[in-house]
């Protein structure tokens, strides 16, 4: 599952994020899909992280919890990187280890035939241990990253080895006005590359809003292939160290826009900001 609001969640799909701040950084998200359908896949996540300044080491913490139908898969990981310095830059290495855990509802599967070993589940309750691994390349204005969140795969589990390539920036327009371009490409064997866009603007560092495209490499942006779609994300900060934000994406245009093709995200972050910091090398919309 990749989350709309990934560009204020790198450490999700990267573990080299993890200490680019010189703050501690704490965020929850939950994302609901196919509102009022039984069965309709649903998805939280949980991320902290926190950086040891003296030695430019990170660590965090990732949890992701993903249900769909009867199939419930939760993961855990730890996540530790090295920040490189490189003038007014740094490159972050990571590792990400962790484990997975699946529980399978049959209460939810009715059969024709009673005990049908079709839908029997060999693996529920099992901890299964995976690694990971990323590279994150920041500095104020302007980030790109590389990563594998989990190396090995599972057949019988559909765990397969997802790749990710994350990029953005922080630009200035005018005095009150910040724009947020980011973008996330994705590829997993045996699909289309896929990609997602998006283009924040920033009011006085008080609010968000903008636009996103999710498609794959040949379909139109409101293809339903691949969980292409159109959606807008907005966030609000509530003071400077929580912030708020929405994200509402869609499968289907205009008329077609129903309750059955909408996804609705919300996110609340934590930007542990100590207050004798007067200026942050790394603006808090990372």
């Amino acid at each position: 599952m990749t989350f709309s609001q990934y560009m204020f969640n790198h450490q999700s799909l990267n573990p080299a994020y993890a200490g680019s701040k010189e703050y501690t950084h704490f965020a929850i998200l939950h994302r609901t899909q196919w509102l009022n359908f039984p069965g309709a896949p649903e998805s939280q996540a949980f991320t902290f992280n926190h950086k040891i300044s003296s030695k430019n080491f990170g660590f965090g913490l990732t949890g992701v919890n993903d249900k769909i139908g009867p199939l419930n898969g939760s993961r855990i990981a730890i996540d530790l990187a090295y920040h490189l310095p490189l003038n007014d830059a740094f490159l972050a290495v990571g590792i990400k280890v962790g484990m997975s855990n699946f529980d399978f509802d049959e209460s939810l599967i009715q059969t024709t035939e009673p005990n049908d070993l079709a839908f029997t589940f060999d693996e529920e309750g099992k901890f299964i241990p995976n690694v990971g691994f990323g590279m994150y390349y920041h500095n104020s204005r302007w980030y790109a990253g590389f990563s594998i969140p989990w190396f090995i795969e599972k057949e019988n589990l559909k765990l397969q080895r997802h790749y990710y390539g994350i990029f953005g920036g922080l630009f200035s327009l005018s005095n009150q006005i910040k724009a947020k371009p980011s973008g996330l490409i994705k590829h997993t064997q045996g699909s289309a590359l896929s990609y997602d866009l998006s283009m924040l603007l920033l009011f006085r560092e008080l609010f968000w809003i903008g636009p996103q495209i999710r498609s794959s490499i040949g379909d139109a942006p409101s293809s339903t292939s691949f969980g292409g779609g159109l959606g807008i994300l907005g966030g609000i900060y509530l003071n400077k160290n929580i912030s708020l934000g929405y994200a509402f994406n869609t499968s289907s245009l205009g008329e077609f826009v129903s309750i059955h093709h909408s996804t609705h995200e919300i996110l609340l972050r934590f930007d542990l900001i100590p207050a004798v910091k007067t200026m942050l090398r790394s603006p808090r919309i990372f």
